[in-house]
C-alpha cells in the first residue's frame, strides 16, 4: 500500500504520485493543472450591420492536464520497474479513472493519455524526471460518495377507517382500528451538492409496463415501451458521456418513446415521478460532480 508524503496525492490504477510506493520509489508531483477550471466553447458571429457580435450558449470543453513530477528509486532495479509502472499506463487505449484525495474527500475523473508520456532518467540512474499528459472528455470531477434514492410505481392509499370488512372498533377479536395501507406517491427526489450538472442512472425492477419517469419541473419525460418481467432490470443511464438503455444487458435504446434525459443541476434537486402499470420498483444513483 504507498504511503502517501504530500497531499493531494494522485492515483491512476497501479500508479500514485506524492506517495512513496511499495518498492520504495518516492513520487513527487512539481506541477500540475487540475486545480485549473475546464476551458469555455463560445459560439459567436460578429453583427455585420451593428455594435457587438450575436451569440449562443456556451458549454465547457474537454480538459487537457498536464502532471510533472519526480520519481526517486532505492536501486537502478526499482527505479526501472518505476518507470515501467508509468510507461505501462493505458495500454489498451482505453480511458483509466485519475482519483484524487485531498485530505478530506476523493474525487475521480476519467481520463486518457493526451501525448507522448516523457521519462528522463537522471544521470546516477536512480531516479528520473516524468510528465503525464491527459485528456477528459467529460470535464466533470465526481464524488467517490455515490447517493440512492428508491420509489415504487404511484399505488392508491386505502388509509381510513374500514368500516366495511369489519374492522372498525372490534376489542373482542383484537382488531381494534384498522387503518388500511398507505399508497406510494412515486416520487423520489435526488440532490447534487456540487458546482456541475450530474445525470442519475436509473435501475427499474418488475414486474411493470410502460414505466415512465418525469421532471415535473422541467417537463423532461424518459418513457420505455415495453415489459419488464420479474428478475429483469432496465438500466437507463442518461449521463450523455456513458448514455445507455438495456434491458438484461441488452440494448433497448430503440423502445424509448421519450428520450428527455434527466439532469440534477448544480447546487440543486431534481424531485422525480415514477409511474406504470405493475409493481414495479426504481433506484436511482449519482454521484456529486465538479468543474
Amino acid at each position: 500500500m504507498p504511503t502517501p508524503v504530500l497531499l493531494p496525492t494522485y492515483t491512476i490504477g497501479p500508479w500514485s504520485a506524492n506517495v512513496v510506493d511499495d518498492s520504495g520509489c518516492r513520487w513527487l508531483v512539481s506541477t500540475q493543472t487540475l486545480t485549473h477550471g475546464p476551458g469555455v466553447k463560445t459560439h459567436t458571429s460578429e453583427r455585420p450591420f451593428g455594435t457587438g457580435a450575436y451569440r449562443a450558449r456556451g458549454f465547457r470543453t474537454g480538459r487537457s492536464d498536464t502532471l510533472t513530477g519526480t520519481c526517486e528509486g532505492l536501486s537502478w532495479a526499482t527505479r526501472e520497474q518505476a518507470r515501467n509502472t508509468l510507461l505501462g499506463l493505458f495500454g489498451t487505449g482505453d480511458q483509466m479513472p485519475l482519483s484524487i484525495y485531498n485530505g478530506l474527500s476523493t474525487r475521480t475523473i476519467n481520463v486518457e493519455l493526451n501525448d507522448i508520456t516523457h521519462v528522463d532518467v537522471w544521470a546516477d540512474g536512480l531516479g528520473f524526471d516524468w510528465q503525464l499528459s491527459l485528456f477528459a472528455a467529460d470535464p466533470r470531477f465526481l464524488d467517490s460518495a455515490v447517493q440512492t434514492a428508491g420509489a415504487t410505481v404511484v399505488s392508491t392509499s386505502t388509509d381510513g377507517l374500514d368500516w366495511a370488512t369489519g374492522g372498525g372498533l372490534d376489542w373482542s377479536t383484537g382488531g381494534g382500528l384498522n387503518w388500511g395501507t398507505s399508497g406510494s406517491t412515486g416520487l423520489l427526489s435526488m440532490t447534487n451538492s456540487g458546482t456541475a450538472p450530474t445525470w442519475p442512472v436509473f435501475r427499474i425492477s418488475g414486474p411493470m409496463t410502460n414505466p415512465t419517469l418525469t421532471d415535473p419541473t422541467t417537463g423532461n419525460v424518459i418513457a420505455y415501451t415495453g415489459f419488464v418481467d420479474v428478475g429483469q432490470t432496465l438500466v437507463i443511464d442518461c449521463s450523455p458521456f456513458t448514455r445507455t438503455v438495456n434491458l438484461n444487458g441488452i440494448d433497448r435504446s430503440g423502445a424509448l418513446s421519450s428520450a428527455a434525459w434527466i439532469q440534477i443541476p448544480a447546487g440543486g434537486t431534481t424531485v422525480l415521478q415514477f409511474s406504470g402499470s405493475g409493481a414495479g420498483s426504481l433506484t436511482a444513483s449519482w454521484q456529486s460532480a465538479y468543474f
